[in-house]
């Protein structure tokens, strides 16, 4: 079963006049959490943090083995071969935490490992191109979670959005060149030039063992959409200037973006992301992890119907400044992450920028779609924004 990623949605819904004010504050209401049984196992987010007084344990061969980043550590959990430069068996990671394990992540209890600056890695693979993919995550793969769980630079273009001033967790963007990123515009109106940073390369947020590590950067420059409207979230979308160009690297890098008014209506396994967690870093719970959920695009006629038969009511029409997607009971985006991006394949494991996280009614409900913004009606905006700012767009452009 899909544990339902907790994607934020502080917008106030989109509407007409003739909708009931009184309802429309009820619309955004937190979903009820879900009655645990006995029987049901806890997820990682609810597994409380137990202090390790030790990292050193004993293997299930009787030996004495060590806690280290993966990457010290080969596939038979032995120190790494230093002189083997293409040595990459660093395997499989289960990110279940028991009694006597390591307590991060991204570490393994190896034998004899070797010291960090006699490591030699092997050459990054070469950069492809915006929007691919890394299915099989980078330099290791995970078992043992909800199945929800992204692989460590599965979806590169992911950033999280941070506040600069104490280091709290605001929402998700997305990276569409090395010095851009776009999001929703509601979820950073309320910030201050400057008192904004993103973070690349972010995967699990309570750990910074991994060996591709994450960077962050500070935003000197927002752009909101001129016609965006804060009350119905309407054109919501902002473009977010950094500091400097972030260095692409097979974990950071750009998404491709649609062509203007590309229709996206009949796609299948587009994905989402987030994090869904207000906090980041070492806060008493366990790994959070980045989620992703795939959902199929829900044509607007469809959804607009679909959104009537809501607590919205009959006279309710969607705006064309949102897409619809997802409305599969228990998959959706909920609570937890604004702008999180959605992203539709288009073959070869790569992926165009189709929507936002932008709103919905309730979390998971059969035949409720989540709503979106429509990116593709923004691409002219998006380049003539770029154009002003000196950036080149051939880097989103298939």
């Amino acid at each position: 079963m899909f544990l339902i990623i907790t994607l934020v949605i502080t917008a106030v819904m989109a509407q007409e006049s003739t909708i009931d004010p009184a309802l429309l504050l009820n619309v955004f209401g937190t979903p009820p959490t879900p009655s645990k049984s006995g029987n049901t196992s806890p997820k990682l987010e609810e597994i409380t943090i137990r202090p390790t007084d030790k990292n050193e344990f004993v293997d299930k061969n009787g030996e004495s083995c060590k806690c280290v980043p993966y990457y010290l550590c080969d596939s038979n959990l032995v120190g790494v071969d230093v002189n083997n430069v293409s040595a990459t068996g660093w395997g499989t990671l289960d990110i279940r935490f028991g009694e006597d394990e390591c307590q991060e992540s991204v570490e393994r209890c190896c034998t004899s490992p070797k010291d960090e600056k006699d490591v030699v890695v092997p050459t990054p693979r070469p950069l492809r191109g915006c929007g691919y993919r890394n299915p099989k995550g980078v330099d290791f793969t995970i078992a043992g979670g909800s199945g929800a769980e992204a692989e460590f630079g599965e979806f590169p273009w992911v950033v999280a959005l941070i506040n600069s001033k104490n280091d709290s967790y605001i929402g998700v963007g997305v990276l569409i060149h090395p010095q851009v990123v776009m999001t929703g515009a509601h979820v950073v109106h309320d910030y201050a030039t400057g008192s904004v940073k993103i973070r690349a390369g972010e995967w699990d947020t309570q750990t910074t063992r991994e060996r591709l590590k994450s960077v962050e950067k500070l935003v000197v420059d927002k752009s909101s959409h001129p016609d965006f409207l804060r009350k119905s979230v309407k054109n919501d979308v902002v473009l977010l200037k950094l500091e400097t160009p972030l260095e692409l690297a097979e974990h950071i890098n750009v998404i491709c973006l649609p062509s203007q008014d590309e229709d996206f209506d009949r796609y299948r396994g587009c994905v989402a992301n987030g994090w869904g967690k207000d906090v980041f870093g070492l806060q008493g719970r366990y790994a959070v992890i980045l989620k992703k959920v795939e959902v199929d695009m829900v044509p607007y006629t469809k959804c607009n119907e679909q959104l009537k038969a809501t607590r919205l009511g009959p006279k309710f029409k969607l705006h064309t400044s949102f897409v619809c997607a997802g409305g599969e009971e228990g998959k959706d985006t909920c609570q937890g992450d604004g702008g999180a991006p959605l992203a539709c394949p288009i073959g070869d494991d790569r992926y165009k920028l189709t929507g936002l996280v932008a709103w919905g009614i309730g979390c998971g409900e059969k035949d409720v779609p989540a709503v979106y913004v429509n990116v593709p009606a923004f691409r002219n905006w998006v380049d003539g924004e770029m154009t002003k700012w000196g950036y080149d767009t051939a880097g989103y452009t298939i």
